[in-house]
């Protein structure tokens, strides 16, 4: 019976991922896609042609929550640095866009703040597609008369981050 409900299930989910446009390559090793979180940190000094950027993020899958801190440092006279930091969540086959955060650093002769500062956020709820992924996935299962119980921390294999000039 579990050999006949794990093979069920397993077709459910090729049918659903393959209407997403996604290829599933094969059972995941038991640990993987079950963290209650990730966290990655990243450096860049090429945004805004020379700003400096570091970016820890925390991903919570379970609620869907990125916690951000970026610290900028502007190396200009006159022209402050303005980023966000953009996370991407990654499954097995493909990756969601998540929260975006914004950080800025002033010139270093601008007496109104500090030509390095760190911003800190919080974000809920951020990532529409995975959330649209794992709902397709548990509608999918409901209609083979199965509990809906996939999660996002099954769905979540790891996250990454990436730096984009904001305005």
């Amino acid at each position: 019976m579990t050999t006949r409900v794990t093979r069920s299930i397993a077709a459910t989910l090729a049918v659903v991922a393959a209407s997403l446009g996604v290829a599933l390559a094969g059972a995941a090793p038991a640990s993987a896609g079950t963290q209650d979180s990730y966290t990655i940190t990243k450096t860049s000094n090429t945004v805004n042609g020379g700003c400096t950027v570091r970016a820890t993020v925390t991903y919570y899958p379970g609620s869907d929550t990125a916690n951000f801190q970026t610290t900028v440092t502007s190396p200009y006279w006159f022209a402050a640095c303005r980023v966000n930091t953009n996370l991407y969540v990654k499954g097995r086959t493909t990756q969601w866009n998540g929260a975006v955060h914004f950080a800025m650093a002033c010139a270093v002769t601008d007496p109104s703040c500090a030509s390095t500062q760190t911003w800190v956020g919080d974000y809920y709820g951020r990532t529409p597609g995975l959330t649209a992924f794992v709902d397709s996935v548990n509608d999918g299962l409901e209609a083979r008369g199965l509990e809906r119980d996939f999660t996002r921390k099954e769905a979540v294999e790891g996250i990454d981050i990436a730096f984009t000039n904001a305005s």
